[in-house]
């Protein structure tokens, strides 16, 4: 059995690594407090105490209004940190795994991206990420970066996912504003998860785009979220949802307004479709749907 350490322990794609991990592998998952990409004297001496096959980073710090804000620590937490993890598990021979964006691109292609196709971030988040994927790429031919985007799914306490928050809006009554014009695709977690574990699997290295099938604008997400909540008993009645522009939220920070990611090499890769986010969706909600053990 491998042993496989997660960072990020607490968040939505190590949950999911767990929940869909059963016995197959030795999961061992740490928290900030445990494993912290700005201190590198302590991921040496987890990495040595471990001694894990494979290390999977879903560590990062996503909030992206707040990275331009809080350049250093979020250039720390995606940039340096991933280069510094990246080196310490090639020293040791361990095979790194490590998540990055749709926001290293502009968005000005207007088709989906390809990994081949030169990035281009629009802010600090999207250049931290950039940065800490060429670092992780650079330190071992035998390391994997996987590019995915707006990532959801269930978690046993955080709901800080847009489906969440489109179902607190709609669950208080309280009608929805969502952009037309940002455009990219949704990733249900347990299936990021999957793709994971199976290019683990296949010794997969290298840079892949991990995303479900079909882009989609905010806006169009929003309304496909409330009609399978409808669906789901989640909401008695769905808010009315209104069509905006990016401009509505007056936000200094410039987003890729066409961030669809091309999935077809990993799906080559693997040899199967990734299927589409709808799929997922209907798993997640029917999870919410469930009471929950307190």
């Amino acid at each position: 059995m491998s042993s496989i350490l997660v960072t990020g322990g607490d968040g939505l794609v190590a949950h999911a690594l767990k929940e869909l991990n059963a016995a197959d592998h030795d999961l061992i998952l740490l928290g900030h407090r445990d494993f912290d990409l700005t201190n590198p004297a302590q991921m040496r001496q987890q990495l040595d105490a471990i001694n894990p096959q494979v290390v999977i980073n879903t560590a990062a710090y996503n909030l992206v209004e707040q990275c331009e804000k809080e350049r250093e620590i979020s250039w720390n937490v995606n940039a340096t940190g991933p280069g510094t993890l990246a080196q310490l598990c090639a020293e040791k021979n361990l095979r790194l795994v490590h998540y990055s964006t749709d926001y290293v691109f502009d968005g000005a292609k207007n088709a989906p991206y390809l990994e081949t196709d030169p990035p281009h971030p629009l802010n600090h988040y999207g250049a931290g990420k950039l940065a800490g994927e060429s670092n992780v790429l650079a330190a071992s031919s035998r390391h994997l970066v996987l590019r995915t985007s707006w990532v959801f799914g269930t978690h046993p306490t955080q709901t800080k996912s847009y489906v969440h928050s489109v179902l607190r809006a709609a669950q208080s009554g309280r009608d929805l504003k969502a952009t037309s014009d940002q455009i990219s695709v949704p990733t249900f977690a347990g299936d990021l998860a999957r793709w994971t574990l199976e290019m683990i699997q296949k010794n997969g290295s290298g840079l892949f785009h991990a995303v479900n099938d079909e882009g989609v604008s905010r806006f169009d997400w929003t309304e496909v979220i409330l009609t399978e909540a409808s669906r789901t008993g989640l909401i008695a009645q769905s808010p009315k949802v209104e069509s905006v522009t990016s401009d509505f939220f007056k936000s200094t920070m410039p987003r890729p307004k066409d961030s669809r990611l091309d999935n077809g090499k990993l799906a080559k890769f693997l040899g199967h479709s990734l299927g589409s986010w709808r799929g997922g969706l209907r798993k997640m909600l029917a999870q919410e749907a469930r009471p929950r053990l307190v």
